[in-house]
């Protein structure tokens, strides 16, 4: 099989939340494989729903970018929602960045200086098989990503749409974007959703930059208006906050808005 050069170096149970004395809450498994397409390794976290050895239904997966320090985040907004507002069980897999570097490497396409066309390779060719070959995954694959992470999220909707039914994107930079949508935006889809915020941007940040970031969102935004897509369905919203904060209500209005009914 293609992507049995995989090799698993580190696979074992690490806490990453609190635990009761009646139930663990959550337990993210860390495996550490080797990537081909990227020529290194790459650490994931994998947390399982509660219940899952026994389970026999397969489950959906969230793939969380940046996962170093915007897994834990999203674990908690799913399980809350999980509890009070009936979401799905779901396995989430956050991929971790090995640097700055790469982290603009991966999630940037060409567009902006980076190579995010290989990162979507790995994903189709190495990531999403193991996930499926090692979990009880049902298909049905969702993607979230903050600034940068936004932008690669943005990306592989338009580049490789087949790959994810859910797309939560916040406050990415997304004019460099545009030239993309005219040209790889479909005129129908197959029932995927797209969750995109934007932010206040921040403090101190140049007028100048702050205003470039915004009316980007604003052009990817009436794109999408005007070509309306067939089987796209597609939120957009403002979050009265900060970029670096705004992931967290952000993720919260994705997720609900990509597993409603």
């Amino acid at each position: 099989m293609k992507y049995c050069s995989i090799i698993i170096f580190l696979f074992h149970l690490f806490p990453l939340c609190a635990q009761n004395a009646d139930n663990q809450l959550v337990a993210a498994k860390i495996v550490t494989i080797h990537s081909n397409v990227l020529n290194e390794d790459r650490t994931l976290y994998i947390a399982l729903p509660p219940g899952y050895d026994t389970m026999t239904q397969r489950l959906p997966v969230v793939f969380v970018l940046d996962a170093e320090y915007r897994f834990l985040p999203t674990y908690g907004i799913h399980a809350y929602m999980r509890y009070w507002n009936g979401a799905p069980e779901a396995i989430l897999v956050g991929i971790t960045n090995i640097s700055r570097q790469t982290r603009v490497r991966d999630y940037l396409p060409a567009a902006y200086q980076g190579n995010a066309d290989n990162f979507l390779v790995f994903f189709r060719q190495e990531l999403i098989p193991y996930i499926d070959s090692t979990c009880k995954t049902n298909g049905e694959r969702m993607l979230a990503g903050h600034s940068h992470g936004g932008v690669f999220t943005l990306y592989a909707l338009l580049k490789n749409p087949e790959l994810f039914r859910g797309y939560v994107s916040c406050d990415p930079s997304v004019a460099g974007l545009i030239p993309a949508v005219n040209e790889l935006l479909l005129s129908q889809y197959a029932g995927q959703r797209l969750y995109v915020c934007s932010s206040d941007v921040g403090a101190g940040v140049d007028e100048n930059v702050k205003q470039a970031h915004l009316n980007g969102f604003n052009r990817f935004k009436e794109l999408l208006e005007e070509k309306k897509p067939e089987n796209l369905l597609f939120k957009f919203s403002h979050i009265a906050d900060d970029h670096a904060n705004s992931y967290v209500q952000g993720c919260s209005e994705g997720l609900r808005f990509i597993f409603q009914p």
